[in-house]
């Protein structure tokens, strides 16, 4: 198979357990990204990769996102394709799982680039995407009682900088027309204030594409991810020295001007290889090894 795909599910801390489901669901995801980029485009593949993890439940996108201060679901994603350097975002999306196909919809049949709040919803029939009430999971609604219970008696501020970590999953693929695409979805940050919006949703920050560079998808401290433009930055360094190293060089740049423990990202270049680098603890990741003819996954 032409192409590549790799895919990630946030960056944060703690290794995943022995066991853990999210090893098997990335593995499936690659699986879905994979039959979408056989008969179809990059686009299709990192739209397919991310509606799955949205489906899963056990990441923190869709089904399984995190829960703002209200206790409540808003959701934000975003998709481009290095063709015509094309994308859309969408922020703060209560009306259906899988954002990532309302920003697709808009990127395509409209001119718009970013869509944010309750009026998503009126996207939603022109889009043929059914209208969902969005429900937190058992396991985040235990967290967040968990998280409100510690939070009785301290300021706000200190709760921020203690929640930081949030995750997201995305995806970073080429095609066998040679065309990037890269895709990202997530609930954002534990008790966020309502309404916050962070790089998941911005072009150039938590995405980015361009057919004469490659792609990049990240995760972590949104807000720090915006001020660096990370994803535009590491696409910047993949002519230069390819998927890997543009991803350690983009996180380097990252970790000199924001601090360790802030971001995560993947890469795609225009020769097919993936790279992957972050620094934080953990991100969990997987890709497709087109030399070996199987999936590999990490955290």
């Amino acid at each position: 198979m032409k192409g590549a795909i790799i895919v990630h599910a946030g960056a944060g801390s703690g290794k995943y357990a022995p066991g853990d489901a999210r090893f098997k669901e990335l593995a499936s995801t690659i699986d879905e990204g994979l039959a979408a980029l056989k008969n179809g485009s990059s686009l299709d593949a990192v739209e397919a990769a991310i509606r799955y993890m949205e489906g899963s439940g056990v990441f923190n996108a869709g089904k399984g996102s995190c829960l703002n201060v209200e206790g409540k679901l808003e959701l934000d994603a975003a998709i481009m394709s290095g063709a015509g350097r094309r994308g859309a975002g969408v922020g703060c999306v209560t009306c259906t799982y899988h954002p990532v196909t309302l920003a697709r919809f808009l990127m395509e049949k409209t001119p718009h680039v970013l869509v944010a709040g309750e009026r998503c919803s009126e996207y939603l029939i022109p889009a043929g995407i059914p209208h969902e009430r969005l429900r937190p999971s058992p396991a985040s609604r235990k967290k967040f009682r968990s998280m409100e219970e510690q939070q009785r008696g301290r300021q706000l501020s200190e709760l921020w900088r203690r929640l930081q970590g949030g995750s997201t999953v995305g995806a970073a693929a080429l095609d066998s027309e040679g065309i990037p695409a890269a895709a990202v979805s997530t609930g954002g940050m534990w008790l966020k204030l309502p309404g916050r919006i962070g790089d998941s949703a911005i072009i150039g920050a938590g995405v980015y594409a361009d057919s004469k560079k490659g792609a990049a998808s990240a995760t972590g401290t949104g807000e720090e991810i915006i001020r660096n433009a990370l994803c535009m930055k590491a696409c910047d360094f993949l002519p230069q020295g390819g998927a890997q190293a543009a991803a350690e060089s983009a996180i380097s740049l990252m970790t000199r001007a924001s601090g360790p423990g802030t971001a995560g990202l993947i890469t795609v270049d225009l020769k097919g290889r993936v790279g992957a680098a972050v620094n934080t603890e953990a991100m969990g990741r997987a890709w497709y090894d087109s030399s070996k003819g199987r999936t590999i996954v990490r955290d």
